[in-house]
Protein backbone atom coordinates (compact mmCIF):
# COMPACT_ATOMS: atom_id res chain seq x y z
CA UNK A 1 0.00 0.00 0.00
CA UNK A 2 1.67 2.88 -1.06
CA UNK A 3 0.35 6.89 -0.15
CA UNK A 4 2.04 10.72 -0.98
CA UNK A 5 1.22 13.34 1.21
CA UNK A 6 2.92 16.95 -0.20
CA UNK A 7 2.80 20.19 2.20
CA UNK A 8 5.19 22.75 3.24
CA UNK A 9 5.96 23.88 6.39
CA UNK A 10 6.29 27.68 7.90
CA UNK A 11 7.79 28.81 11.14
CA UNK A 12 6.06 31.70 13.00
CA UNK A 13 7.55 34.41 11.88
CA UNK A 14 9.35 32.43 8.46
CA UNK A 15 8.97 32.84 4.78
CA UNK A 16 6.76 29.52 4.19
CA UNK A 17 9.84 26.59 3.28
CA UNK A 18 9.14 23.89 0.84
CA UNK A 19 10.13 20.22 2.21
CA UNK A 20 12.11 17.59 0.77
CA UNK A 21 9.79 15.09 -0.36
CA UNK A 22 10.69 11.46 1.18
CA UNK A 23 9.68 7.79 1.15
CA UNK A 24 10.33 5.49 3.27
CA UNK A 25 8.69 2.21 4.32
CA UNK A 26 7.05 0.62 7.29
CA UNK A 27 6.01 -3.23 8.24
CA UNK A 28 3.54 -3.30 10.91
CA UNK A 29 4.76 -6.45 11.99
CA UNK A 30 2.89 -7.40 15.59
CA UNK A 31 2.69 -7.13 18.85
CA UNK A 32 3.02 -8.44 22.17
CA UNK A 33 1.07 -7.77 25.59
CA UNK A 34 -1.78 -5.54 24.35
CA UNK A 35 -4.22 -4.35 26.86
CA UNK A 36 -6.99 -6.80 27.05
CA UNK A 37 -10.00 -4.21 26.56
CA UNK A 38 -12.77 -6.28 26.55
CA UNK A 39 -14.60 -8.61 29.20
CA UNK A 40 -12.68 -11.84 27.35
CA UNK A 41 -9.66 -10.11 28.93
CA UNK A 42 -8.68 -10.44 25.01
CA UNK A 43 -8.69 -7.44 22.46
CA UNK A 44 -9.82 -6.77 19.04
CA UNK A 45 -6.46 -4.74 17.82
CA UNK A 46 -5.53 -3.29 14.99
CA UNK A 47 -3.14 -0.23 13.83
CA UNK A 48 -3.75 2.91 12.33
CA UNK A 49 -0.67 5.25 11.06
CA UNK A 50 -0.78 9.22 10.61
CA UNK A 51 2.62 11.43 10.23
CA UNK A 52 3.20 14.92 11.48
CA UNK A 53 -0.51 15.43 11.78
CA UNK A 54 -1.54 14.11 8.60
CA UNK A 55 -4.69 11.51 8.67
CA UNK A 56 -3.30 8.51 6.02
CA UNK A 57 -5.89 5.84 5.71
CA UNK A 58 -3.58 3.04 6.62
CA UNK A 59 -5.16 0.77 8.81
CA UNK A 60 -4.03 -3.19 9.55
CA UNK A 61 -6.52 -5.62 9.69
CA UNK A 62 -8.63 -6.28 13.09
CA UNK A 63 -7.08 -9.75 14.86
CA UNK A 64 -10.11 -10.91 16.90
CA UNK A 65 -9.95 -12.13 20.40
CA UNK A 66 -5.90 -11.46 20.72
CA UNK A 67 -3.38 -9.70 22.88
CA UNK A 68 -0.44 -10.53 20.82
CA UNK A 69 -1.17 -10.03 17.15
CA UNK A 70 0.76 -10.94 14.11
CA UNK A 71 -0.20 -8.32 11.23
CA UNK A 72 2.96 -8.54 8.89
CA UNK A 73 1.40 -5.81 6.68
CA UNK A 74 3.52 -3.44 4.83
CA UNK A 75 3.19 0.20 3.92
CA UNK A 76 5.31 2.62 2.05
CA UNK A 77 5.06 6.23 2.31
CA UNK A 78 6.12 9.06 0.37
CA UNK A 79 5.57 13.34 1.09
CA UNK A 80 6.89 16.09 1.78
CA UNK A 81 8.13 16.49 5.57
CA UNK A 82 10.54 17.25 8.04
CA UNK A 83 12.84 14.88 8.65
CA UNK A 84 14.67 16.49 11.81
CA UNK A 85 11.44 17.11 14.00
CA UNK A 86 8.30 14.58 12.25
CA UNK A 87 7.11 12.18 14.04
CA UNK A 88 5.19 8.65 12.54
CA UNK A 89 1.87 7.59 14.59
CA UNK A 90 1.29 4.19 15.42
CA UNK A 91 -2.28 4.25 16.69
CA UNK A 92 -3.78 0.94 18.41
CA UNK A 93 -7.51 0.01 18.88
CA UNK A 94 -9.90 -2.64 20.34
CA UNK A 95 -12.14 -2.94 17.44
CA UNK A 96 -15.83 -2.66 18.89
CA UNK A 97 -19.35 -3.43 17.23
CA UNK A 98 -21.04 -1.63 19.28
CA UNK A 99 -19.52 1.31 21.01
CA UNK A 100 -16.23 3.35 20.38
CA UNK A 101 -13.78 2.09 19.96
CA UNK A 102 -11.12 1.54 22.85
CA UNK A 103 -7.64 3.01 22.60
CA UNK A 104 -4.67 0.61 23.14
CA UNK A 105 -1.86 2.99 23.49
CA UNK A 106 0.17 4.79 20.55
CA UNK A 107 3.70 4.62 19.49
CA UNK A 108 5.91 7.92 18.45
CA UNK A 109 8.51 7.15 16.05
CA UNK A 110 11.45 10.11 15.11
CA UNK A 111 11.21 10.43 11.18
CA UNK A 112 15.18 11.46 12.00
CA UNK A 113 15.23 7.71 13.60
CA UNK A 114 14.06 6.46 10.23
CA UNK A 115 16.29 8.51 8.31
CA UNK A 116 19.76 7.98 9.97
CA UNK A 117 19.37 4.40 9.67
CA UNK A 118 19.53 1.58 7.31
CA UNK A 119 16.47 -1.27 7.45
CA UNK A 120 15.74 -1.65 11.04
CA UNK A 121 13.64 -3.80 13.24
CA UNK A 122 12.27 -2.96 16.39
CA UNK A 123 10.06 -3.48 19.61
CA UNK A 124 8.43 0.08 20.48
CA UNK A 125 6.97 0.18 23.68
CA UNK A 126 2.99 1.73 24.07
CA UNK A 127 2.48 4.88 25.78
CA UNK A 128 -0.47 6.88 26.33
CA UNK A 129 -1.12 8.43 23.31
CA UNK A 130 -2.23 11.91 24.73
CA UNK A 131 0.79 11.09 27.45
CA UNK A 132 3.55 10.04 25.69
CA UNK A 133 5.28 9.53 28.53
CA UNK A 134 3.06 7.84 30.42
CA UNK A 135 3.85 3.75 29.20
CA UNK A 136 1.06 1.57 28.34
CA UNK A 137 0.61 -2.17 28.51
CA UNK A 138 2.50 -3.57 25.45
CA UNK A 139 4.77 -3.37 22.57
CA UNK A 140 4.83 -3.01 18.73
CA UNK A 141 7.28 -4.71 16.60
CA UNK A 142 8.14 -2.36 13.57
CA UNK A 143 10.32 -2.86 10.51
CA UNK A 144 11.55 0.56 8.49
CA UNK A 145 13.77 1.16 5.50
CA UNK A 146 14.45 4.60 4.00
CA UNK A 147 14.02 6.03 0.65
CA UNK A 148 11.85 4.56 -2.01
CA UNK A 149 14.14 1.78 -3.50
CA UNK A 150 14.93 0.51 0.77
CA UNK A 151 14.24 -2.95 1.32
CA UNK A 152 12.66 -3.87 4.93
CA UNK A 153 14.47 -6.54 6.53
CA UNK A 154 12.93 -9.86 5.69
CA UNK A 155 10.11 -10.88 7.01
CA UNK A 156 10.96 -13.34 8.79
CA UNK A 157 9.24 -12.50 12.20
CA UNK A 158 7.16 -15.45 13.09
CA UNK A 159 5.44 -14.01 16.14
CA UNK A 160 3.19 -16.81 16.67
CA UNK A 161 6.51 -18.97 16.96
CA UNK A 162 7.94 -16.42 19.02
CA UNK A 163 5.54 -16.12 21.49
CA UNK A 164 5.16 -19.82 21.31
CA UNK A 165 1.15 -19.00 21.80
CA UNK A 166 -0.96 -21.23 23.38
CA UNK A 167 -4.75 -20.68 23.48
CA UNK A 168 -6.23 -23.69 26.08
CA UNK A 169 -9.82 -23.00 26.16
CA UNK A 170 -11.52 -24.94 28.24
CA UNK A 171 -15.37 -25.83 29.38
CA UNK A 172 -15.12 -23.40 31.55
CA UNK A 173 -14.44 -20.50 29.12
CA UNK A 174 -10.70 -19.41 30.51
CA UNK A 175 -8.20 -18.91 28.22
CA UNK A 176 -4.41 -18.98 29.15
CA UNK A 177 -1.25 -17.75 26.90
CA UNK A 178 2.10 -18.62 27.51
CA UNK A 179 4.86 -16.18 26.24
CA UNK A 180 8.52 -17.49 25.50
CA UNK A 181 10.86 -15.02 24.91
Amino acid sequence: VSLGLHGSGKAKGAAEVKLPEVSFKVRVAGARGLHGADKSGLSDPYCKISIDGFKIDFKTKTIKANINPVWNEEFTITGSFDVKTGKIRFSLFDWDMISRNDSLGCVFVDLAEISASGPFSKWFPIVKCDSPSIKFKGELYLQFAWGIGGSLPAADLNLNAEFNIKKDVKAGGSASIDVTL
